[in-house]
Protein backbone atom coordinates (compact mmCIF):
# COMPACT_ATOMS: atom_id res chain seq x y z
CA UNK A 1 0.00 0.00 0.00
CA UNK A 2 0.94 3.87 -0.55
CA UNK A 3 0.49 6.74 1.50
CA UNK A 4 1.50 10.49 1.40
CA UNK A 5 3.60 12.41 3.09
CA UNK A 6 2.87 16.20 3.27
CA UNK A 7 5.75 18.68 3.59
CA UNK A 8 6.77 22.14 3.42
CA UNK A 9 10.04 23.19 1.91
CA UNK A 10 12.17 26.00 2.57
CA UNK A 11 12.32 28.96 -0.03
CA UNK A 12 14.47 27.67 -2.89
CA UNK A 13 14.76 29.18 -6.14
CA UNK A 14 15.78 26.73 -7.93
CA UNK A 15 13.43 24.35 -6.88
CA UNK A 16 11.00 27.02 -8.40
CA UNK A 17 12.16 27.68 -11.70
CA UNK A 18 12.66 23.70 -11.94
CA UNK A 19 8.82 23.38 -11.28
CA UNK A 20 7.90 26.26 -13.80
CA UNK A 21 9.96 24.61 -16.30
CA UNK A 22 8.10 21.41 -16.19
CA UNK A 23 5.03 23.40 -16.73
CA UNK A 24 6.40 24.58 -19.53
CA UNK A 25 7.39 21.81 -20.68
CA UNK A 26 4.01 20.09 -20.13
CA UNK A 27 2.44 22.57 -21.92
CA UNK A 28 4.91 22.31 -24.94
CA UNK A 29 3.94 18.50 -25.34
CA UNK A 30 0.01 19.44 -24.72
CA UNK A 31 0.25 21.81 -27.66
CA UNK A 32 1.50 19.23 -29.83
CA UNK A 33 -0.59 16.76 -29.04
CA UNK A 34 -3.69 18.23 -29.46
CA UNK A 35 -2.38 19.85 -32.44
CA UNK A 36 -1.85 15.88 -33.57
CA UNK A 37 -4.87 14.92 -32.00
CA UNK A 38 -3.05 12.32 -30.55
CA UNK A 39 -1.75 10.98 -26.81
CA UNK A 40 0.38 8.74 -27.80
CA UNK A 41 3.93 8.33 -25.92
CA UNK A 42 5.84 7.11 -28.46
CA UNK A 43 5.02 9.89 -31.10
CA UNK A 44 5.10 12.89 -28.33
CA UNK A 45 8.61 11.51 -28.03
CA UNK A 46 9.33 11.62 -31.66
CA UNK A 47 7.76 15.10 -32.71
CA UNK A 48 8.51 17.11 -29.72
CA UNK A 49 11.15 15.31 -27.00
CA UNK A 50 14.23 16.71 -29.48
CA UNK A 51 12.75 20.39 -29.68
CA UNK A 52 12.18 20.43 -25.48
CA UNK A 53 15.48 19.19 -24.90
CA UNK A 54 17.07 22.41 -27.22
CA UNK A 55 14.55 25.13 -25.92
CA UNK A 56 15.28 24.07 -22.46
CA UNK A 57 18.74 22.41 -22.14
CA UNK A 58 18.60 23.17 -18.23
CA UNK A 59 16.34 20.61 -17.48
CA UNK A 60 17.23 16.76 -16.51
CA UNK A 61 16.06 14.33 -19.50
CA UNK A 62 13.94 12.48 -16.97
CA UNK A 63 11.92 15.41 -15.77
CA UNK A 64 11.31 16.36 -19.88
CA UNK A 65 9.85 12.53 -20.06
CA UNK A 66 8.13 13.04 -16.73
CA UNK A 67 6.38 16.05 -18.63
CA UNK A 68 5.50 14.43 -21.36
CA UNK A 69 4.02 11.57 -19.99
CA UNK A 70 1.99 14.51 -17.45
CA UNK A 71 0.58 15.84 -21.45
CA UNK A 72 -0.10 12.81 -22.81
CA UNK A 73 -2.16 11.85 -19.15
CA UNK A 74 -3.88 14.93 -19.50
CA UNK A 75 -4.57 14.73 -23.00
CA UNK A 76 -6.02 11.44 -22.90
CA UNK A 77 -8.51 12.26 -20.07
CA UNK A 78 -10.22 14.97 -22.24
CA UNK A 79 -10.39 13.15 -25.59
CA UNK A 80 -8.91 15.73 -28.08
CA UNK A 81 -11.96 18.11 -26.94
CA UNK A 82 -10.34 20.88 -25.88
CA UNK A 83 -6.58 21.85 -25.40
CA UNK A 84 -5.43 21.43 -21.34
CA UNK A 85 -2.74 24.02 -19.72
CA UNK A 86 -1.19 23.05 -16.74
CA UNK A 87 -0.45 26.18 -14.48
CA UNK A 88 2.72 27.65 -14.16
CA UNK A 89 3.11 26.78 -10.51
CA UNK A 90 1.14 23.50 -10.43
CA UNK A 91 2.75 20.14 -9.14
CA UNK A 92 6.19 19.07 -11.18
CA UNK A 93 6.73 15.21 -11.12
CA UNK A 94 10.17 13.29 -9.67
CA UNK A 95 10.86 10.15 -10.15
CA UNK A 96 13.36 7.83 -8.79
CA UNK A 97 16.23 9.35 -11.34
CA UNK A 98 15.89 12.97 -10.08
CA UNK A 99 15.32 12.80 -6.26
CA UNK A 100 16.51 10.74 -3.76
CA UNK A 101 15.12 11.42 -0.12
CA UNK A 102 16.96 10.63 3.22
CA UNK A 103 14.12 10.25 5.52
CA UNK A 104 16.36 9.73 8.88
CA UNK A 105 19.05 12.02 7.57
CA UNK A 106 16.24 14.57 6.22
CA UNK A 107 17.84 15.14 3.54
CA UNK A 108 15.83 15.66 0.09
CA UNK A 109 18.22 15.77 -2.83
CA UNK A 110 16.50 17.45 -6.30
CA UNK A 111 17.38 17.77 -9.72
CA UNK A 112 17.00 21.49 -10.63
CA UNK A 113 17.63 23.77 -13.44
CA UNK A 114 20.54 25.00 -11.51
CA UNK A 115 21.66 21.32 -10.80
CA UNK A 116 21.59 18.63 -8.19
CA UNK A 117 20.68 20.52 -4.43
CA UNK A 118 20.29 19.55 -1.09
CA UNK A 119 17.18 20.85 0.54
CA UNK A 120 16.24 20.28 4.48
CA UNK A 121 13.60 17.93 5.09
CA UNK A 122 11.22 18.51 7.95
CA UNK A 123 8.53 15.26 8.54
CA UNK A 124 5.86 15.99 10.65
CA UNK A 125 5.48 13.88 13.93
CA UNK A 126 2.19 12.73 12.18
CA UNK A 127 4.37 11.16 9.50
CA UNK A 128 6.90 9.69 11.43
CA UNK A 129 4.77 6.45 11.24
CA UNK A 130 5.47 6.45 7.41
CA UNK A 131 9.10 6.62 8.05
CA UNK A 132 10.02 2.80 7.71
CA UNK A 133 8.78 3.12 3.86
CA UNK A 134 10.51 3.34 0.70
CA UNK A 135 9.89 6.60 -0.93
CA UNK A 136 9.10 6.00 -4.69
CA UNK A 137 7.86 9.04 -6.12
CA UNK A 138 7.73 13.02 -5.61
CA UNK A 139 5.45 15.69 -6.44
CA UNK A 140 6.31 19.67 -6.06
CA UNK A 141 4.48 22.46 -6.53
CA UNK A 142 4.21 26.30 -5.66
CA UNK A 143 1.41 27.06 -3.30
CA UNK A 144 1.35 31.03 -3.15
CA UNK A 145 4.98 31.38 -3.06
CA UNK A 146 5.28 28.31 -0.51
CA UNK A 147 7.23 25.28 -1.96
CA UNK A 148 4.66 22.40 -0.96
CA UNK A 149 6.03 18.12 -1.54
CA UNK A 150 4.25 15.12 -1.13
CA UNK A 151 6.20 11.90 -0.51
CA UNK A 152 4.51 9.02 -1.89
CA UNK A 153 5.61 5.97 0.71
CA UNK A 154 5.51 2.23 -0.67
CA UNK A 155 5.03 0.35 2.80
CA UNK A 156 4.23 -3.46 2.89
CA UNK A 157 0.66 -4.16 3.32
CA UNK A 158 -1.33 -5.10 6.49
CA UNK A 159 -1.76 -8.86 7.20
CA UNK A 160 -5.48 -9.10 6.76
CA UNK A 161 -7.43 -11.48 8.93
CA UNK A 162 -8.98 -14.48 7.39
CA UNK A 163 -12.77 -14.39 6.80
CA UNK A 164 -15.04 -16.94 8.81
CA UNK A 165 -18.63 -16.95 9.67
CA UNK A 166 -17.64 -16.31 13.15
CA UNK A 167 -16.06 -12.88 11.75
CA UNK A 168 -17.77 -9.73 13.65
CA UNK A 169 -19.48 -7.58 10.11
CA UNK A 170 -20.73 -3.79 10.27
CA UNK A 171 -22.73 -2.54 7.59
CA UNK A 172 -22.45 1.16 6.59
CA UNK A 173 -25.26 3.29 5.11
CA UNK A 174 -24.38 6.18 2.87
CA UNK A 175 -26.80 9.15 2.10
CA UNK A 176 -27.40 12.60 1.64
CA UNK A 177 -29.20 13.03 5.04
CA UNK A 178 -27.09 11.27 7.26
CA UNK A 179 -24.01 10.68 6.05
CA UNK A 180 -23.14 7.65 7.32
CA UNK A 181 -25.51 4.91 9.70
CA UNK A 182 -24.11 1.49 10.81
CA UNK A 183 -25.20 -1.60 11.89
CA UNK A 184 -25.19 -0.73 15.47
CA UNK A 185 -27.05 2.35 15.35
CA UNK A 186 -24.40 4.77 15.11
CA UNK A 187 -25.80 7.57 13.23
CA UNK A 188 -23.35 10.68 11.85
CA UNK A 189 -25.40 13.53 10.63
CA UNK A 190 -24.38 16.53 7.43
CA UNK A 191 -26.46 19.12 9.60
CA UNK A 192 -23.44 21.01 9.47
CA UNK A 193 -22.07 20.32 6.40
CA UNK A 194 -25.51 21.15 4.70
CA UNK A 195 -25.63 24.69 6.56
CA UNK A 196 -22.15 25.25 4.91
CA UNK A 197 -23.06 24.60 1.35
CA UNK A 198 -26.15 26.27 1.58
CA UNK A 199 -24.12 29.65 3.09
CA UNK A 200 -20.96 29.04 0.47
CA UNK A 201 -24.02 28.98 -2.18
CA UNK A 202 -25.63 32.19 -1.00
CA UNK A 203 -22.39 33.86 -0.93
CA UNK A 204 -20.99 32.44 -4.18
CA UNK A 205 -24.34 33.89 -5.66
CA UNK A 206 -24.00 37.53 -4.40
CA UNK A 207 -20.46 37.60 -5.33
CA UNK A 208 -21.02 36.63 -8.34
CA UNK A 209 -23.89 38.75 -8.67
CA UNK A 210 -21.54 41.64 -8.09
CA UNK A 211 -19.46 40.64 -10.58
CA UNK A 212 -16.23 43.63 -9.17
CA UNK A 213 -12.70 42.76 -9.12
CA UNK A 214 -12.82 42.18 -5.22
CA UNK A 215 -15.70 40.14 -5.46
CA UNK A 216 -13.75 38.11 -7.83
CA UNK A 217 -10.82 37.98 -5.50
CA UNK A 218 -13.27 36.86 -2.52
CA UNK A 219 -14.56 34.12 -4.96
CA UNK A 220 -10.86 32.93 -5.48
CA UNK A 221 -10.57 32.29 -1.92
CA UNK A 222 -13.55 31.20 -1.07
CA UNK A 223 -12.63 28.35 -3.49
CA UNK A 224 -11.91 24.77 -2.14
CA UNK A 225 -13.08 26.04 1.37
CA UNK A 226 -16.22 23.92 1.14
CA UNK A 227 -14.16 21.14 -0.12
CA UNK A 228 -11.88 21.42 2.12
CA UNK A 229 -14.42 21.11 4.51
CA UNK A 230 -16.86 18.00 3.02
CA UNK A 231 -12.86 15.91 3.46
CA UNK A 232 -12.53 16.88 7.00
CA UNK A 233 -15.82 15.59 8.29
CA UNK A 234 -15.88 12.47 5.63
CA UNK A 235 -12.12 11.93 7.16
CA UNK A 236 -13.67 12.37 10.72
CA UNK A 237 -16.52 10.59 10.05
CA UNK A 238 -14.52 7.31 8.53
CA UNK A 239 -12.24 7.66 11.54
CA UNK A 240 -14.82 7.22 14.60
CA UNK A 241 -16.41 4.45 11.66
CA UNK A 242 -13.02 2.12 11.88
CA UNK A 243 -12.36 2.84 15.28
CA UNK A 244 -15.22 0.63 16.50
CA UNK A 245 -14.28 -3.15 17.26
CA UNK A 246 -15.22 -5.29 13.67
CA UNK A 247 -13.82 -7.61 11.61
CA UNK A 248 -15.28 -6.72 8.18
CA UNK A 249 -16.83 -3.26 7.44
CA UNK A 250 -19.72 -4.21 4.76
CA UNK A 251 -20.53 -0.97 2.19
CA UNK A 252 -22.77 -0.74 -1.04
CA UNK A 253 -21.19 -0.86 -4.37
CA UNK A 254 -22.60 2.69 -5.52
CA UNK A 255 -22.29 4.03 -9.11
CA UNK A 256 -24.80 7.12 -8.96
CA UNK A 257 -25.10 9.61 -12.00
CA UNK A 258 -27.62 12.68 -12.30
CA UNK A 259 -30.64 12.37 -13.71
CA UNK A 260 -32.27 15.11 -15.67
CA UNK A 261 -35.67 13.66 -14.79
CA UNK A 262 -34.44 14.73 -10.99
CA UNK A 263 -34.89 18.56 -11.22
CA UNK A 264 -32.23 20.86 -10.64
CA UNK A 265 -32.21 21.04 -7.05
CA UNK A 266 -32.03 17.00 -6.35
CA UNK A 267 -29.38 16.77 -8.66
CA UNK A 268 -27.28 19.64 -7.15
CA UNK A 269 -27.58 17.70 -3.67
CA UNK A 270 -26.78 14.73 -5.40
CA UNK A 271 -23.66 16.37 -7.01
CA UNK A 272 -22.56 17.81 -3.78
CA UNK A 273 -22.82 13.83 -2.14
CA UNK A 274 -19.04 12.41 -1.66
CA UNK A 275 -19.74 9.32 -1.55
CA UNK A 276 -17.02 8.03 -2.97
CA UNK A 277 -14.50 10.22 -0.90
CA UNK A 278 -16.08 7.88 2.31
CA UNK A 279 -15.60 4.88 0.79
CA UNK A 280 -12.02 5.76 -0.67
CA UNK A 281 -11.64 6.88 3.32
CA UNK A 282 -12.83 4.01 4.44
CA UNK A 283 -10.94 1.70 2.20
CA UNK A 284 -7.17 3.33 3.57
CA UNK A 285 -7.96 3.05 7.26
CA UNK A 286 -9.25 -0.15 7.05
CA UNK A 287 -6.31 -1.52 5.35
CA UNK A 288 -4.05 0.46 7.87
CA UNK A 289 -5.51 -1.39 11.19
CA UNK A 290 -6.25 -4.78 9.06
CA UNK A 291 -9.82 -4.97 8.27
CA UNK A 292 -11.06 -5.98 5.15
CA UNK A 293 -14.08 -4.27 3.42
CA UNK A 294 -16.81 -5.98 1.33
CA UNK A 295 -19.36 -4.35 -1.49
CA UNK A 296 -22.40 -5.85 -1.87
CA UNK A 297 -25.34 -5.03 -4.58
CA UNK A 298 -27.36 -1.90 -3.40
CA UNK A 299 -30.92 -3.20 -4.73
CA UNK A 300 -33.53 -2.55 -2.44
CA UNK A 301 -31.65 -2.43 0.57
CA UNK A 302 -33.99 0.56 1.67
CA UNK A 303 -36.95 -0.74 0.72
CA UNK A 304 -36.44 -4.85 1.98
CA UNK A 305 -36.96 -5.49 5.39
CA UNK A 306 -33.91 -5.95 7.92
CA UNK A 307 -36.36 -8.18 10.28
CA UNK A 308 -38.23 -10.66 8.00
CA UNK A 309 -37.05 -9.78 4.60
CA UNK A 310 -40.12 -9.04 2.98
CA UNK A 311 -40.93 -5.86 0.35
CA UNK A 312 -41.67 -2.69 2.36
CA UNK A 313 -42.01 0.86 1.93
CA UNK A 314 -40.19 3.36 2.56
CA UNK A 315 -41.77 7.26 3.40
CA UNK A 316 -39.37 10.00 4.21
CA UNK A 317 -36.60 8.75 6.82
CA UNK A 318 -39.43 6.01 8.35
CA UNK A 319 -39.54 2.35 6.74
CA UNK A 320 -42.67 0.10 7.44
CA UNK A 321 -42.82 -3.47 6.80
CA UNK A 322 -46.31 -4.86 6.37
CA UNK A 323 -45.45 -8.31 6.73
CA UNK A 324 -44.47 -7.97 10.41
CA UNK A 325 -45.23 -4.84 11.78
CA UNK A 326 -42.03 -3.37 12.43
CA UNK A 327 -41.33 0.13 11.86
CA UNK A 328 -37.59 1.92 12.32
CA UNK A 329 -35.28 4.41 10.84
CA UNK A 330 -35.30 3.48 7.42
CA UNK A 331 -31.13 4.11 6.86
CA UNK A 332 -30.82 1.94 10.00
CA UNK A 333 -32.62 -0.64 8.19
CA UNK A 334 -30.52 -0.12 5.25
CA UNK A 335 -27.51 -0.16 7.49
CA UNK A 336 -28.36 -3.97 8.38
CA UNK A 337 -29.35 -5.02 5.20
CA UNK A 338 -26.16 -4.52 4.02
CA UNK A 339 -24.75 -5.91 7.13
CA UNK A 340 -26.64 -9.03 6.10
CA UNK A 341 -25.68 -9.05 2.44
CA UNK A 342 -21.99 -9.01 3.40
CA UNK A 343 -22.41 -11.68 5.68
CA UNK A 344 -23.96 -13.93 3.09
CA UNK A 345 -20.57 -13.09 1.07
CA UNK A 346 -18.60 -14.43 3.62
CA UNK A 347 -20.22 -17.51 4.55
CA UNK A 348 -20.78 -18.61 0.52
CA UNK A 349 -19.46 -21.98 0.06
CA UNK A 350 -16.63 -22.46 -2.75
CA UNK A 351 -17.53 -22.90 -6.21
CA UNK A 352 -16.35 -26.29 -6.05
CA UNK A 353 -18.74 -27.31 -3.41
CA UNK A 354 -21.93 -29.85 -3.62
CA UNK A 355 -25.10 -27.87 -5.00
CA UNK A 356 -27.96 -27.96 -2.32
CA UNK A 357 -31.08 -27.10 -3.69
CA UNK A 358 -34.57 -27.35 -2.23
CA UNK A 359 -37.94 -29.00 -3.32
CA UNK A 360 -39.75 -26.10 -3.25
CA UNK A 361 -38.89 -22.01 -5.29
CA UNK A 362 -39.90 -19.00 -3.38
CA UNK A 363 -40.82 -15.95 -5.08
CA UNK A 364 -39.21 -13.10 -4.55
CA UNK A 365 -41.84 -11.28 -3.02
CA UNK A 366 -42.97 -13.77 -0.73
CA UNK A 367 -41.84 -14.69 2.89
CA UNK A 368 -40.64 -17.66 3.97
CA UNK A 369 -42.38 -18.03 7.45
CA UNK A 370 -39.55 -19.95 8.95
CA UNK A 371 -36.91 -17.12 7.32
CA UNK A 372 -34.89 -15.96 10.60
CA UNK A 373 -31.99 -13.43 9.41
CA UNK A 374 -28.60 -13.95 11.10
CA UNK A 375 -27.93 -11.51 14.55
CA UNK A 376 -25.33 -9.14 14.30
CA UNK A 377 -22.51 -10.11 16.36
CA UNK A 378 -22.14 -7.54 19.07
CA UNK A 379 -24.71 -5.20 16.95
CA UNK A 380 -28.45 -4.34 18.58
Amino acid sequence: MQRTIALTLDPNPGVVRTVQTFNEVTNFFLGIGFANNTHSTKLLQKLGYEEARKRWPALQSSLVQGARDCAKEMLKREKGKRLPVKKPNSSARFNQRTFKAYLDSGVLSLSTVEGRQKVPLRIPPYFHRYSHGEVVSLRVRCDHGVLRADLIVDLPDTALPSLSKESTVVGVDRGIINIAVTSRNDFFHSRDLRRVRGRNRHLRARLQAVGTRSAKRRLQRLSGRERRFQADVNHCIAKEVVSRPFDVLALEDLHIGMDKKSGRRFNRKLGGWAYAQLESFLKYKCEEVGRRIVLVPPEYTSKDCSRCGARGVRKGSEFVCHSCGSSLNADLNAARNIAYRGMSLIGRPHVNGPIVAGNEMWDGNQVDPSYKPPVLTGGN
